[in-house]
């Protein structure tokens, strides 16, 4: 019978040996490699995730335009409402005046005698005047006297009935956009508090390595923004001869990114245009060209489609750049490829590189 007593130092030797190389029944990683492998697994569930975020971010950016389309709705139509009730009180006061005229006719016919049958009925009747004046009547004496004419008595009354009815059209509207607004909002919340959980999924080692993978992501999109921005530059003298009606550049852009980098740090909110306590990005836009004396519409789709538009080949320092379809994200050209713009829930005022795959269009405020 073998024994391994005098034998159990070499046995063991050959026996690690064995199992190194996978000689007993399979193979076996050596902890280096599965060290290694599990790192690789770790990294690309980082690259999931900042895919998964930015996802969701880009959601959260168009529904925070949305919202911000509302508020401009809201504030478009309060506008409207106030004008319109100015027009029923003006149009109540017109009419109201005009039936004291009619009175006051019938009144001094009356008094000096008129031979007007139905004026002698009128006063006559046990139920006095105010009882009895019927509209037709007092039209038919007053008619006599040139003070008034069925026709702008009745226009008046038209004109007051459709502008109560406009005005209470408006208000039903207000209504309803208040409610889609506070839909927008319910839902742009919603995926904000998904990306705050997300985020919060991420613990150990996935903490540093997500941060590396989008420190990544954000200097390859810096290098490739410069580098199309590189491109721009020296084709900008043929580009500016194709296109023959470019606006200038306005000397009020540099008031207009002094203005923006001067919000550098602030957070991210929705629908706010707040200076030093919060933006969202057409929020950002209109601060900073208000400041150089630039009035904007007050979200990013209505910007766009209220300014005048270059190629983004010739974008200068000042311009607007515009991303997503629909355009659901604005911020300000700084040149070399960067803007300062509010990108999204959880973050700040900052500059950041051009995705400019995802650019649908540049515009020149004044």
């Amino acid at each position: 019978m073998f024994s391994t007593r005098h034998h159990r130092g070499p046995f063991r030797s050959v026996l690690v040996s064995l199992l190194a190389v996978g000689i007993l029944g399979g193979t076996v990683i050596s902890p280096r490699l599965a060290s290694a492998d599990s790192v690789d697994e770790k990294r690309r569930q980082a690259a999931n995730i900042a895919d998964q975020l930015d996802n969701l971010a880009e959601q959260m950016d168009a529904l925070g335009e949305d919202y911000a389309q509302s508020l401009t709705d809201q504030a478009d139509l309060a506008v409207e409402i106030d004008r319109a009730q100015a027009d029923v009180a003006a149009a109540e006061a017109q009419l109201s005046q005009m039936r004291g005229t009619l009175y006051m006719s019938a009144v001094t016919q009356f008094m000096h005698g008129g031979r007007n049958s139905t004026l002698t009925n009128l006063f006559a009747s046990s139920g006095g005047v105010q009882d009895s004046l019927q509209r037709s009547q007092l039209l038919s004496i007053a008619m006599n006297q040139g003070s008034l004419t069925t026709d702008s008595l009745d226009a008046t009354a038209t004109s007051l009935i459709k502008k109560k009815a406009a005005l209470e059209k408006k208000r039903k509207q207000a209504v309803s956009i208040g409610e889609v607004a506070n839909k927008r909002l319910g839902a742009a919340e919603a995926l904000a508090a998904r990306y705050e959980e997300l985020q919060s999924t991420v613990q150990g080692d996935l903490v540093d390595l997500l941060r590396e993978e989008r420190n990544r992501r954000e200097a390859q999109a810096l290098t490739d923004a410069q580098r199309e921005a590189a491109g721009f530059s020296s084709k900008y003298a043929s580009i500016q001869k194709k296109y023959g009606n470019i606006p200038k550049v306005s000397a009020r852009s540099q008031s207009a990114i002094k203005a923006a980098l001067s919000q550098l740090g602030v957070p991210y909110r929705y629908g706010m245009n707040s200076p030093g306590k919060a933006f969202d990005c057409s929020g950002l836009t209109t601060y900073a060209w208000g400041k150089a004396g630039v009035g904007l519409k007050r979200n990013s789709r209505a910007q766009f489609n209220s300014l005048p538009r270059i190629p983004k080949e010739l974008a200068m320092p000042g311009d607007l750049i515009f991303t997503g379809s629909p355009i659901h994200h604005v911020g300000i050209y700084l040149g070399n490829g960067t803007m300062v713009h509010a990108p999204r829930t959880g973050d700040v005022v900052k500059i950041g590189p051009i995705r400019w795959w995802k650019v649908v269009g540049v515009a020149r405020p004044g």
